[in-house]
């Protein structure tokens, strides 16, 4: 019997400048599903996202915080790995969204077009930018004590990710944000910030609330072909809705619950990561228990070398394609 395969799309924090740049100028399937996600985000972003993604001014290590064309980056990206991947002869069973992640799930999904799951992402990280503070994002190494403990420094902050046990993530005002950064360090805890200046997943865009759901009134929901589970319930999603896809955006991203209960239910799986840095495997790995028969694995990572790590990739996970 094969073991269920899971598709993971990471959200806000895993992009960066020349994600899959060699994929993209040595992969031609790569490069025809990027070209063709970009022809229908133009018109949306009003500039293309592949020059966005590999601007030759910018580095890998500036941050790519401009959330409208990060979304529509992260979109277009995992979307395209997902038609590569699929065409090696790779099927899901079932699909996992980290935030942001939900939108390309149900892109995939075929609940609503891929032109609708852009423009979407586009005008909700523009609707951010006008009406909602500016925030910051933390991820930290260390147990949601550390915030508990430092209650005075963290007041506007929220636990927005639960990654798995020694990782999480924390946003909130800049000013919060940055004083819980320097206490953490004083403290030799790491941290490091991440590259998304809005409050998601926290109470600074309910000014948004009714905004975000009018721009999803006139979108038809069709049922999920492929199953999908909710990072942001922990559970399956028996049908997109508005209500749901609010939630992924306002909701804490409960990830280490959504795998512990996936791996429990389906026994044995394959957690595959479809986004830019391979960190979703990553948060896997920890949460999966010793002895576990399920599985990790990533299409690419930060590190470059895209095509060594797709052919690693494509051999690690052979007896998938069988």
């Amino acid at each position: 019997m094969t073991r269920p395969t899971v598709f993971m799309y990471s959200g806000q924090g895993s992009q960066y400048f020349h994600m899959t740049r060699e994929l993209y100028e040595s992969h031609p399937r790569y490069r025809l599903w990027l070209e063709h996600c970009d022809d229908i985000a133009f018109p949306v972003l009003g500039k293309s996202v592949v020059e966005t993604i590999f601007d030759q001014d910018r580095t890998r290590s500036d941050p790519f915080d401009s959330m409208a064309d990060s979304n529509a980056a992260l979109l277009c990206v995992e979307y395209s790995l997902t038609r590569v991947v699929q065409e090696m002869g790779y099927r899901p069973d079932a699909l996992v969204g980290y935030s942001l992640g939900e939108i390309t799930a149900a892109v995939v999904a075929e609940v609503f077009p891929l032109e609708t799951g852009i423009s979407f992402a586009v005008e909700f990280a523009r609707t951010l930018a006008d009406r909602t503070p500016p925030s910051a994002m933390l991820a930290i190494l260390g147990t949601e004590e550390l915030v508990r403990e430092r209650a005075g420094l963290s007041e506007d902050c929220w636990v927005t990710g639960r990654n798995f046990d020694g990782n999480f993530v924390v946003s909130g005002r800049v000013a919060a944000v940055e004083r819980l950064e320097r206490s953490l360090g004083e403290a030799g805890i790491v941290c490091q910030r991440l590259p998304v200046n809005h409050g998601v997943h926290t109470e600074l865009v309910d000014p948004v609330e009714a905004e975000v759901r009018g721009m999803l009134d006139t979108v038809a929901f069709a049922p999920p072909r492929i199953p999908i589970v909710s990072a942001a319930s922990a559970d399956r999603v028996a049908e997109v809705s508005a209500d749901g896809i609010w939630a992924a955006v306002r909701s804490p991203v409960e990830f280490a619950l959504t795998v512990e209960k996936l791996a429990a239910a389906a026994g044995d799986a394959t957690f595959i990561d479809l986004g830019p840095s391979g960190t979703l495997a990553t948060f896997v790995k920890y949460l999966l228990p010793p002895g576990s028969g399920s599985t990790q694995a990533h299409t690419i990572n930060r590190f470059g070398q895209d095509l060594k790590s797709l052919r690693e990739f494509q051999e690690q996970t052979a007896q998938l394609r069988a």
